[in-house]
């Protein structure tokens, strides 16, 4: 059973409202097998980073942004305060009824979400920001990420993905970079508790 709490995260000058999970490590020690963690129970340290980057970073009046992998939903509602319209995807329908509630508590209106697989991903639209945190590191999935790359994003558009530099996740960005994309990069700080983390966000755009 799923109990959550309310915290609030900070963006900088601006505060967000945020049910999470009380009892994630339960539900996380829980599973099964690995296919079938719910790492979205947990608020990762890539997720503050990539909010607090699309909140201090971006001006997203009008742009259409997808969120891959959503978890609790808070990058993407640090887009849709932007003033973004978000399409926040997650393949775990308790993540997206969570994220949708994080949405109503802030207010955010211009947010919807879908249940989407990466494996078999039906979504056809274009978007100028697709937007992620954590999900670059398992190399069975990247293939598929890299597909929607492909297929969902706008000519002229612009990835955002933060990751706590797994090994996986580098060899990943590496292939996008042998593979004609575009990538910059920056690491943010962040503390989560009495834990200091250090969070890439990378920046990945098609020659």
């Amino acid at each position: 059973m799923i109990k959550t709490e309310e915290i609030e995260v900070s963006l900088g000058e601006k505060s967000i409202r945020l049910n999470i999970v009380k009892n994630s490590e339960e539900i996380l020690t829980s599973a099964i097998n690995d296919a079938e963690t719910p790492v979205w129970v947990e608020l990762w340290p890539s997720s503050l980073a990539l909010a607090r980057w699309l909140w201090n970073n971006s001006s997203l009046k009008g742009q259409k942004v997808l969120e891959l992998g959503a978890g609790l939903g808070l990058p993407g509602i640090a887009a849709g305060m932007r003033g973004a319209d978000v399409l926040q995807t997650d393949y775990m329908p308790e993540a997206l009824v969570i994220a949708s509630e994080n949405a109503r508590l802030n207010n955010v209106s211009s947010l919807s979400t879908a249940l989407a697989d990466w494996r078999s991903f039906t979504i056809t639209e274009q978007f100028n920001l697709i937007i992620g945190s954590d999900i670059l590191y398992h190399p069975d999935l990247n293939p598929y990420l890299k597909k929607i790359f492909q297929n969902n994003l706008k000519p002229g558009g612009k990835i955002i993905m933060a990751d706590a530099g797994r090994k996986d996740s580098l060899s990943f960005i590496t292939e996008l970079r042998q593979d004609s994309w575009t990538v910059s990069e920056e690491q943010m700080p962040v503390q989560q508790g009495p834990f200091d983390y250090r969070i890439y966000i990378f920046e990945i755009s098609k020659l």
